[in-house]
């Protein structure tokens, strides 16, 4: 019988398996290398594209810090405007009613009979100074502002005979407050 030696074989073929299993593993860990590059590449271009939008963000975040600054500039000068205009708006309600209340005064007053030598008027009330030729004149002027729709509380506080030219004459003085439906008027012009 022939005998065939394989130990060489064997170990031919245990040094090749040796050899494939260390270039597996080379090729694995070169493999993985390649893999784990690709990744840290991936992810530097991903931290790069985010870098980039937050400073975008940034840049818009500033932006509309200004516009929200020039925004509430706008917002002031517009409460500025609204005072002013309210303040015009006052002046014309009270540019009108000394007019009216003067005008009202000439159809109270009783024509030839009396005259007012002073009239003051201050928020609430109305102080009228004249003369009069009687008491009864002095009654029926009272009695007409007290049915004036611009008049309440209607006082003489004093009333005084004087000669004068040869006539006797009557120094009054009236206090009145102006009546409610002017006040409304007023808180309209000073809201």
């Amino acid at each position: 019988m022939i005998r065939i030696n394989l130990l060489p074989y064997r170990a031919a073929r245990t040094k090749e398996n040796i050899r494939r299993q260390i270039s597996i593993f080379s090729l694995s860990i070169v493999l993985l290398i390649i893999v784990l590059w690709v990744f840290n590449g991936f992810l530097g271009s991903r931290v790069n594209k985010l870098s980039a939008r937050l400073e975008d963000i940034k840049k818009e975040v500033k932006l509309y810090e200004e516009k929200a600054r020039e925004v509430e500039e706008i917002k002031k000068k517009l409460a500025s405007l609204n005072k002013k205009i309210e303040i015009v708006n006052q002046l014309k309600a009270f540019r009108k009613a000394p007019p009216q209340l003067l005008a009202e005064m000439t159809e109270i007053v009783v024509p030839d009979r009396m005259q007012l030598t002073n009239f003051s008027s201050n928020n609430n009330s109305i102080t009228l100074e004249g003369i009069a030729l009687d008491n009864e004149t002095i009654a029926v002027f009272m009695t007409r502002l007290e049915r004036s729709t611009l008049f309440n509380g209607v006082t003489l506080k004093s009333a005084k005979q004087e000669k004068k030219f040869n006539i006797n004459i009557k120094n009054f003085n009236i206090v009145c407050k102006k009546a409610a439906t002017q006040e409304p008027n007023k808180k309209k012009a000073n809201k």
